[in-house]
């Protein structure tokens, strides 16, 4: 084999690495990328979940109001404020986590994505590395 062929051939093989490296990290910001969107869904429906119940919670508290003296609407009024202030803190929870999610996913997608453009430079510089080696060895490019 010539050492042209052999430099071809090792060029074509580091653009392979190269292009499948660059696949690599497309694939895993699109996985991180789905991670975040399906955190932030699993999050707006625990909150949606939440508020639908204490919605429940508190038609039902004033429907029993509404059919008790005056001390019993006391109590339950102060039922359906606590449902309230409970349903605010399970939206905030919700929240909250989901915040944390999507956080921890974008910060899970940019080192994945870093750590792979990493990778990618580190093949390109090692292939480039052996191609001149193989240049040199075979005087390929010397000047006489």
């Amino acid at each position: 084999m010539s050492s042209q062929q052999m430099g071809r051939d090792a060029q074509a093989n580091t653009e392979s690495v190269i292009q499948s490296a660059k696949g690599n990290a497309s694939s895993a910001q699109e996985k991180a990328s789905n991670t975040a969107s399906s955190a932030q869904e699993k999050a707006s429906n625990t909150a949606s979940s939440a508020q639908e119940k204490a919605s429940n919670a508190a038609s039902s508290a004033q429907e029993k109001a509404s059919n008790v003296a005056s001390s019993a609407k006391e109590k339950a009024s102060s039922a359906a404020d606590s449902a309230k202030d409970k349903a605010n803190n399970a939206m905030s929870a919700a929240g909250e986590k989901k915040d944390n999610a999507v956080n921890a996913a974008s910060e899970q997608k940019d080192q994945s994505a870093g750590w792979i453009q990493q990778k990618a430079e580190q093949v390109g510089s090692a292939a480039q590395g052996a191609i001149d080696g193989v240049k040199n060895t075979l005087g390929v490019g010397e000047k006489k």
